[in-house]
């Protein structure tokens, strides 16, 4: 779920050409398909068996996107497109393989069966996307800055909500996983803005003030018009 994030980065950075094969709404469906934050209609996994189910649901999700960017991305920005997306799905991949990775997981998600526990986590995911909707519509010159600074505070959100309903050997699991997964990417793409300091200091005070509002706010909140974040992907490609 937070490679799209980082995505959202690459093709805001470097895109320039549109995107014409999947409608925007099968793109959404694509993610949503699997994302188990957004998407409450996904079972909860229990047990190994339950793990391997959402494995496979994953493994077609962004199989799905990674085949649209194979085949509608162009040049340059293809590589970098398909790079991160088949970097998360080995990163997946090697996860689902192991039995105690598995198991791994399977521990730490229990806590989301408690929707009280599960809701401000949730609401950190949906913030995140009217977040992300806000940085779509922003100049162009911001939007690069807004999704790296976006980020960095959806992390936070997020890390501390689980900290707070699941305990600190769960948020420190998750971080990892974010860390593994989009790290390196996110060196890569924020390397300027990589952390919240920099953001304070060096990125335009009143939109990141807007937006960490946003993401900031205790109250619930969530986009009328998208389930995830490929069809802020989307407009923002075919805007570049």
């Amino acid at each position: 779920m937070k490679f799209l994030t980082i995505v959202a980065i690459v093709i805001s950075a470097l895109i320039q050409n549109g995107w014409s094969c999947r409608t925007i709404e099968e793109l959404d469906e694509c993610a949503y398909s699997f994302d188990i934050l957004t998407n409450t209609g996904i079972p909860i996994p229990k047990n190994d068996q339950e793990v391997q189910d959402l494995c496979d649901k994953t493994q077609s999700g962004l199989k799905c996107l990674s085949d649209d960017a194979k085949e509608c991305a162009k040049g340059s920005v293809k590589a970098v497109l398909v790079k991160v997306i088949t970097d998360l799905a080995n990163g997946i991949n090697q996860r689902c393989a192991d039995s105690g990775e598995r198991a791994e997981f399977a521990k730490h998600v229990q806590c989301f069966h408690d929707e009280s526990k599960a809701a401000p986590i949730r609401n950190c995911v949906n913030r995140h996307i009217v977040m992300m909707e806000r940085v779509s519509n922003l100049d162009k010159p911001l939007r690069l800055g807004g999704a790296c600074c976006g980020s960095h505070y959806y992390r936070k959100c997020l890390i501390d909500s689980i900290q707070q309903s699941c305990g600190g050997d769960s948020a420190d699991y998750f971080n990892e996983v974010i860390d593994a997964a989009i790290g390196q990417n996110m060196e890569l793409m924020c390397k300027d803005l990589s952390d919240t300091d920099k953001c304070e200091a060096k990125y335009d005070s009143t939109t990141l003030t807007e937006l960490k509002t946003i993401m900031e706010s205790s109250e619930p909140i969530q986009s009328n018009q998208y389930k995830t974040l490929i069809p802020i992907i989307v407009k923002m490609l075919r805007e570049a």
